[in-house]
């Protein structure tokens, strides 16, 4: 204890190293009543344990999905989540049917839980400092979750075999990352028990003891009797592990049924994100918001054209309309060699100076390819699949060249292997072999963060109608240059499957030097988004849409008003129009505010049921058009 306050009228100052926490503790009620990182007003300068680089992360299990991240939190961090969380436990709830939605169930589930406020999750640095490394862990955008959910579990404390989506009640989560806060003496394992048949939540009879164990006591408790496809994950103070509980067209895993093992000896504590299809908890953290990290978010600053190994790093680039990331040296000097030769001999031979692709026979045969088409598919978080093999595409631009005109990686061209039909290239990992001295940037018209008319590019398909040279001179673009060695993974599907349509994309012209790529492709046959599936009917069900049509030559901004008041919650920009739309998933009585780039308040939309009503108020004519 430093010091006590006997009024909230009394100032008193203190000298602390920065990584000092504070807690306030009111002394009639003992409880918490405020914790924070002090004085560091900013994540900048908090470190980022291996566990929560790009790199990092072991696939357990292809079918379900999981990958396990060692270190993924410090000591520290987990000690600060757990005080941030204690006082406020209270039981945890469980859906138990579509006419109640959360109940206390005791023996479904019987910890203890405290969820996180928006404004929390928004306001604390340390706070944004880790939820920004979930999502980059993800690849999921920042709006796309639920609160942070922070439990406990004591000694017999569990959580009976479920899957954490349900779509036809409105609960439709594609991906879950728990993370363990501290070690636990014996017990507490999170089971997928996937082969083996005595871990339902019924009444089971040990035919050996005679003795009778409901749900997955007996189960927990004899992992020799483990099949060989179950995965088992042990508590460690700092590990992590993200599963899918859908597929990548959005259909639900039923593999991901998984149990929250009961807890022998010692005290569970975890941290839960649920990611969602969907803007969702709406915190997000823009450029110019005290949550943008230049470490980690935006246009990463353009390195020197030659590599320099010192300089791994990961960005996000831009994780929403579309999902784009870096990461510096993806690949060392001996792949990189590698990928070099390979490319000069190929291009050489295959009849083309531009282009050619390589099918999943021949990148499987090569050790070094198909080590590294692994690697691509980890980083872009995409389950091994046998109907989705990688293909390699080599590319090379020469000084002259006239670069690629817009368009979108999916579906594939036909030149590519794998493609037709209902083909859908869903993402896209393309290292750098060698960037030229000028041009060969890639710019993204339609992406949300671009500031310029997209027309300006011209429009997919209508090669004709663009001009190269004119979009990539234009400013407010968002464009890309990487370094000799880095990979750029674009999404041409959203979360759910679902075509962006602002993934599309030019390759500028090359002024001077040579542009070579080795791009490897995920290519889905027969692919059906679940557009048609029970995630989207359930949000399409449940949450009307609101979209803005910007019919102004001027950039807006866009913003959710909280129903019980404070700030706004920035929801992105509206890019210039005329006709530039973005939608958003909405409930009766929500509110949005559009402004101009000065913040001034344009107009007021309030959704209604079952209709929108909108209101001007400073604005002489329209200025967007809500529907």
């Amino acid at each position: 204890q430093l010091l006590t306050w006997h009024s909230n009228m009394e100032h008193r100052a203190l000298v602390l190293n920065p990584d000092c926490v504070i807690m306030f503790v009111n002394e009639l009620s003992h409880q918490q009543e405020f914790l924070m990182f002090a004085p560091r007003t900013t994540e900048a300068t908090f470190p980022t344990p291996s566990g929560g680089l790009p790199s990092a992360g072991k696939v357990m299990s292809e079918s379900p999905y999981v990958t396990v991240f060692d270190d993924f939190l410090t000591e520290k961090e987990c000690d600060f989540l757990r005080s941030f969380a204690r006082s406020r436990l209270s039981p945890a709830l469980v859906v138990q049917s579509g006419d109640n939605w959360y109940d206390t169930q005791t023996q479904t589930r019987n910890n203890e839980q405290h969820w996180l406020t928006p404004q929390e999750e928004k306001s604390v640095p340390a706070l944004r400092h880790l939820l920004k490394r979930m999502h980059r862990a993800s690849r999921v955008p920042d709006e796309h979750a639920e609160a942070l959910q922070i439990g406990r579990y004591n000694v017999s404390t569990k959580y009976e075999g479920h899957l954490d989506t349900d779509p036809p009640h409105r609960v439709a989560r594609p991906m879950t990352l728990i993370i363990y806060l501290a070690d636990v003496g014996s017990g507490g394992d999170t089971l997928f028990p996937v082969g083996r048949n005595d871990c339902t939540a019924v009444w089971h009879e040990d035919k050996e003891s005679n003795q009778r164990t409901y749900g997955a006591a007996t189960c927990c408790a004899t992992p020799e009797k483990d099949a060989p496809e179950t995965v088992r994950v042990s508590p460690k103070l700092g590990r992590a592990v993200l599963f899918f509980n859908h597929r990548p067209d959005g259909s639900v895993d039923q593999q991901s049924k998984h149990i929250g093992c009961p807890v022998v000896a010692g005290e569970k504590w975890i941290a839960q994100r649920w990611f969602r299809f969907e803007p969702y908890n709406r915190v997000a953290y823009g450029i110019g918001t005290p949550g943008f990290d230049a470490r980690f978010d935006g246009v990463p600053p353009e390195p020197a054209l030659q590599r320099d190994s010192s300089s791994e790093g990961f960005w996000k680039v831009s994780d929403i309309g579309p999902r784009v990331f870096l990461q510096r040296s993806f690949v060392d000097d001996l792949v990189h060699s590698h990928l070099l030769r390979l490319a000069e001999a190929t291009l050489a031979s295959s009849g083309t100076v531009d282009e050619c692709w390589l099918d999943p026979e021949a990148v499987v045969a090569d050790d070094t390819l198909r080590s590294l088409a692994e690697r691509a598919r980890q980083f872009a978080r995409l389950p091994p699949h046998s109907e989705a093999p990688a293909v390699l595409r080599l590319r090379r631009l020469r000084t002259g060249s006239d670069g690629e005109h817009l368009h979108r990686d999916s579906p594939p061209p036909p030149s590519a292997p794998g493609a037709g039909g209902q083909a859908a290239q869903l993402a896209s990992v393309l290292v750098y072999l060698r960037v030229p001295a000028d041009g060969g940037h890639v710019v993204f018209p339609e992406a949300l963060q671009s500031k310029s008319n997209p027309l300006a590019c011209g429009r997919v398909g209508d090669d004709a109608q663009d001009d190269l040279a004119a979009c990539c001179a234009s400013e407010g673009m968002l464009k890309l240059r990487p370094s000799r060695g880095d990979a750029v993974l674009l999404y041409s599907h959203d979360v759910e499957g679902k075509l962006d349509e602002r993934s599309s994309h030019i390759v500028c012209p090359v002024a001077a030097g040579e542009s070579l790529v080795a791009e490897f492709s995920f290519i889905f046959p027969n692919f059906v988004s679940a557009s048609g599936g029970a995630a989207a009917k359930a949000a399409s069900a449940s949450q009307p849409v609101v979209e803005f049509e910007n019919v102004r030559r001027e950039v807006l901004q866009l913003f959710w008003v909280p129903p019980a008041g404070g700030e706004e919650a920035a929801m992105g920009e509206l890019p210039a129009g005329p006709h530039s739309v973005r939608p958003f998933t909405s409930f009766a009585g929500h509110v949005f505010h559009v402004r101009d780039a000065d913040g001034n308040l344009l107009q007021e939309v309030s959704r209604l049921d079952p209709l929108v009503e909108a209101r001007s108020r400073s604005a002489p004519s329209p200025i967007s058009e809500c529907r």
